[in-house]
């Protein structure tokens, strides 16, 4: 007898009973644990149930709802096994689930915490791009000098000392005045006293280059006192008297005379703005200081100063804002500063981290307004934080990803917004499933088995729509693994460790909470449970209970407004659904309008306050005096010897601890005469480098190379020359007389300030182990420091042309020529990185997110509306920056890039699901789908929505400038991917979603064929058919009926 296995399934008790039929109706029957002898006689058909209600469903009977039992096949999927008896272990021991996740969780916090983990760290070079050209040219260039000069004891080697430096701008705040008045002049004295004079802080004052001396400064050679440069503080007491007004006029002419001479040569240019030639009147002036610290008393050093200007550091307030001109008032003159011993991001970090707390303020508003109960929106918070460091002993701990920095920061908003959302699906999951499977019993609680079942159903249902959302979103943020930007990537790691951490908690953490709400508060809205539970939910026989669930506003808006409107027809069309797509789809047209027009960023990247001192100070300084400070000018070497860098012992987590080992041209030879005047051509070119283009500031000349009255290149081949007094020797005793020139000369006597700080004639002529290895030289250039990305890498890209048209004359033992910009260019290749990391990610997350999609709906049809719509939304996003902030691809938007992904996946995979979800309720058209879609999840999505919102709103008050930014780019992509998911993405479904089986792909069959595969079954064809065919249900009709009469009966 061919039969088909059945179990009858008891929601009470859920004892299974296996049923046969056979081919020719017979039946057969085998009862397990049958409790009543009614149940051991019951032949015709096996029924268990309980005096209340029944549910039955078989082939024999088609009848669907007659109460709580249930007929499934016998050979259950596993994840049906799997959830059901992980609901039993949480209905029966609620307490223990809870309390042990509970332990486990604070235990794995304590053991982030004593760690040292969630630290902020702030490490050296962590932003190169250990990959980029010019970045591997300074690196190695940098461990070759550090072979050249080992074992040499220098004074700064043994010194413990840092060298910082501070920049005074003073201007006189009164309309066209001059800065260089009797009263501001006293001003100013007074003012830098109070740095140099008795400040325990400085160790040594190495330089000074102040306005002052030209006034108050005393010359070393007395003949030289008429000539304001000559003048020097060193001598002077600071007794800072008022000077007359004949001694003022008189250094202001002399200024004036040698301005009018020299123009950009002078040595007066770098102290008065750009119109004294002309007026004799100089609005600003500056000083700048260099001085030698201790570590750990840098920070002290601006304090005197600080008190002075009545400045000082408070919660999101840094000592450096000044009012909207980014100056201070100081007696009748203005000032401003700059000064490099105080980390300012790492300062202000903590100040914005703590915001964080005021988000989850907020996000429990929401989660309680939506829950409608505190203590389950009090142990959502409690989860959320948790999380945190849960993450991190995995990120950190487990991986031995050992760097956190206040980008990680960020992470805390997403976790909020996330958590919620996961949190919100899970509670109302549980709440549809309750409602839909036990239609009478919304009065009370659930039995035991009823709660298992529901809870099973909430596993498998949220569980699915859960692990959807957060595998994209941890994909997304996993698609930061290609960029190599090291800060980018291991926070996008960092980040999917949150999400994957938020998801296991939902799943178990979250649980016992439900059902202790379910049992003790669901109609209450405290946090004060009852000391007992709330009565059971059974209703009589044939009786409905008329409870209406209350509904929200929201529930009511998508219940009275939009499923009406959007279902709307004027015929045959649907009017109202068809002109929101079409207005999406104008969105979603300009929004790749303005996206194809983001370039890379034309101006530095803001990351301040727009009254901080610190903001745009190159442009300031190149706008407000004739020749900006020489500091202020990049530094070009031009280097030979070394193939490349050996990278393989550098800590990619501290890039700085270990710059790498030089690799040496084994061809590399300056001992012929045919190698040093290659050398000496390289040299004396660079002098008639050309550069007009954007970023060389060089008005009055067009060279590369700076123009003063002071050397502005350095070429240690000529000042080996000149010492010799005659031409340079060839072979071994090149080297030898260049290594005394190495050991003895003094580069004071052939540079000044302009170039002199870039040479090292230790490092310049690199010896290691008594052989000649590489040679540099340098010279000042007028490419100002910190250029936008897309000027400076137009200027790096002339300077390479020039090399390469020049290697071609250079004979052999020179061919490994290359350059640097001193940290300069290698900034560049940070930019290039983060744009193509930018694409690179989305071009992995948006083909990672079709596949889910595609997995959880099985529907194609609806993956590619889905996958349109989020590549609709990300779009959008990025059109925004440039429509409506004209911002550039800068860091922010290359962050945004990868959280605008993850973001817009969340909403469309929800209505996604559960439109394809309908078909398993007995929804086939597309209107029934989309209208039981929005009934299980619009509230969802919108508290999901407001709760991103509010906590990135939070941002908006935070002190860097690029939360502010990001604030404005999370809330962005809500509204974009709110918008695309109930809009565009719902009008498509109500337009054309599929019906029926429409598009569907049978991917249940394929996991019932791999579970079948696994439980060692082998079913011939005669299995997968219908196992009552006309014949049987001709047969068994008397025998349907006597079981319709029993069924009555019992």
């Amino acid at each position: 007898m061919s039969c088909r296995h059945w179990s009858l399934v008891s929601v009470s008790h859920r004892e299974p009973v296996r049923v046969l039929f056979g081919s020719r109706g017979c039946l057969a029957t085998r009862a397990v644990s049958l409790r009543s002898k009614q149940q051991r006689d019951f032949i015709s058909f096996v029924l268990w149930c309980k005096p209340s209600q029944y549910f039955f469903q078989s082939p024999l009977f088609p009848t669907k709802h007659l109460g709580s039992l249930g007929v499934v096949q016998s050979d259950m999927k596993t994840v049906d096994r799997l959830t059901d008896q992980v609901a039993k272990h949480f209905v029966r021991w609620t307490c223990t689930c809870w309390l042990s996740c509970l332990l486990l969780m604070f235990l794995m916090a304590g053991l982030a915490a004593g760690l040292g983990f969630l630290t902020i760290m702030t490490r050296d070079d962590v932003w190169m791009i250990l990959d980029g050209e010019m970045t591997q040219h300074r690196r190695a260039f940098l461990a070759a000098g550090e072979e050249a000069t080992a074992g040499q004891l220098q004074e700064e080697d043994e010194s413990d000392l840092e060298t910082e430096r501070v920049f005074f701008f003073y201007k006189s705040g009164m309309g066209t005045e001059s800065v260089l008045t009797q009263d501001r002049l006293k001003n100013i004295c007074e003012l830098e006293r109070t740095m140099v004079v008795n400040n325990t802080n400085i160790e040594e004052v190495s330089q000074t280059v102040s306005v002052l001396a030209l006034f108050y400064g005393t010359a070393s050679n007395p003949a030289l006192q008429s000539i304001p440069a000559a003048r020097s503080l060193s001598s002077y007491d600071w007794s800072c008297q008022e000077l007359t007004q004949s001694a003022v006029d008189e250094v202001v002419n002399a200024m004036h005379t040698d301005m009018v001479a020299k123009g950009a040569g002078s040595l007066y240019a770098r102290f008065v703005d750009p119109s004294f030639p002309e007026t004799k009147v100089s609005v600003y002036s500056q000083t700048y200081l260099q001085f030698k610290v201790k570590p750990d008393k840098a920070e002290g050093v601006m304090n005197p100063v600080f008190e002075k200007l009545g400045l000082s550091y408070a919660f999101l307030k840094s000592a450096f804002q000044g009012e909207e001109d980014r100056f201070v008032p100081n007696g009748n003159m203005r000032v401003r500063l700059s000064y490099t011993g105080i980390n300012e991001i790492q300062k202000m970090a903590t100040p914005d981290f703590m915001l964080s707390f005021i988000s989850v303020i907020l996000v429990f508003g929401v989660a309680y307004i939506h829950t409608k109960s505190s203590i389950m929106a009090a142990a959502a918070m409690f989860m959320m934080i948790m999380t945190l460091p849960i993450a991190a002993l995995f990120y950190q701990g487990v991986f031995r990803i050992l760097y956190f920095e206040f980008l990680h920061i960020l992470v805390i908003y997403l976790v909020l917004g996330i958590g919620a959302d996961d949190i919100f699906v899970f509670k109302d999951t549980f709440c549809h499933i309750v409602k839909a499977e036990f239609p009478f019993s919304r009065g009370g609680r659930l039995t035991e088995e009823q709660e298992v079942k529901a809870l099973s159903l909430t596993f498998q249902r949220a569980g699915v729509a859960i692990f959807n959302t957060s595998f994209t979103t941890a994909l997304a943020f996993l698609s930061c693994s290609v960029s190599k930007c090291m800060p980018m990537r291991t926070c996008g790691w960092y980040a999917a460790a949150c999400i994957v951490t938020l998801y296991v908690l939902t799943l178990t953490y979250f649980p016992p909470v439900l059902l202790f709400w379910h049992r003790r508060l669901q109609s209450k809205r405290c946090c004060c449970p009852s000391f007992g539970q709330r009565e059971l939910a059974v209703a009589p026989e044939g009786e409905k209970l008329d409870i209406k669930e209350s509904q929200g506003l929201v529930e009511i808006f998508f219940e009275r407004v939009y499923i009406p409107v959007m279902s709307k027809k004027v015929g045959s069309v649907r009017i109202y659904a068809l002109g929101f797509f079409l207005i999406m789809l104008g969105v979603a047209v300009q929004g790749v309008i303005f996206a194809s027009q983001l370039t890379p960023p034309r101006s530095e990247e803001v990351w301040f306050p727009g009254n901080h001192m610190l903001l745009s100070l190159q442009e300031f300084m190149a706008d407000s005096f004739y020749t900006p400070a020489f500091e202020n000018y990049a530094v070009i070497t031009i280097f030979f010897g070394i193939a490349g860098l050996d990278r393989s012992g550098i800590d990619v987590y501290n890039p700085g601890a270990y710059i790498g080992k030089p690799i040496f041209d084994n061809g590399f030879d300056l001992t012929t005469s045919e190698a040093q005047a290659g050398l000496l051509s390289i040299c004396s070119k660079v002098k008639d480098i050309k550069c007009e283009m954007e970023g060389c500031d060089n008005e009055g000349y067009d060279s590369f190379v700076m123009q003063t009255t002071e050397r502005t290149s350095a070429c240690f081949l000529e000042d080996f020359q000149q010492w010799l007094g005659g031409p340079l020797p060839v072979g071994s005793n090149f080297t030898t007389q260049l290594e005394e020139f190495r050991r003895t000369a003094n580069k004071g006597d052939y540079y000044g300030d302009v170039i002199g700080n870039a040479v090292n004639y230790q490092k310049d002529i690199g010896f290691v182990g008594g052989e000649l290895k590489y040679v540099a030289i340098h010279f000042r250039s007028v490419m100002k420091k910190r250029l936008p990305f897309s000027i400076g890498t137009a200027i790096r890209d002339h300077i390479r042309k020039w090399i390469d048209s020049e290697r071609g004359a250079l004979p052999g033992s020179l061919q490994s020529v290359k350059f640097h910009g001193n940290g300069e260019f290698q900034r560049y290749d940070m930019g290039e990185e983060l744009i193509n990391g930018l694409f690179s990610g989305i071009a992995i997350a948006m083909p990672i997110s079709f596949v889910v999609l595609l997995c959880s709906t099985q529907n194609i049809v609806v993956a590619i509306y889905a996958v349109l719509s989020v590549g609709a939304i990300v779009l959008c996003v990025l059109g925004f920056c440039k429509s409506a902030m004209d911002w550039d691809l800068g860091v922010g938007e290359a962050i945004a890039g990868v959280i605008v992904i993850g973001y817009s996946v969340d909403y469309v995979v929800h209505l996604a699901h559960m439109y394809c979800e309908g078909k398993h309720f007995g929804h086939n058209t597309r209107d029934e789908r989309a209208t039981f879609a929005i009934r299980n999840m619009g509230s969802t999505i919108f508290a999901g929505a407001i709760t991103t919102v509010l906590a990135g709103a939070t941002m908006f008050i935070c002190w860097f400038y690029f939360f502010i930014k990001m604030a404005l780019l999370i809330c962005v992509t809500i509204m974009y991917s709110f918008l695309f998911s109930l809009v565009f993405f719902m009008s498509v479904l109500w337009l054309a979603g599929p019906e029926n089986n429409f598009g569907h792909i049978p991917m249940d069959r394929w996991y019932t064929v791999i579970d079948k595969w696994r439980s060692g079954e082998t079913n011939s064809k005669t299995d997968d058919v219908d196992i009552m065919n006309t014949n049987r249900k001709d047969t068994n009709n008397s025998r349907a009926g006597k079981t319709d009469e029993n069924l009555k009966a019992e």
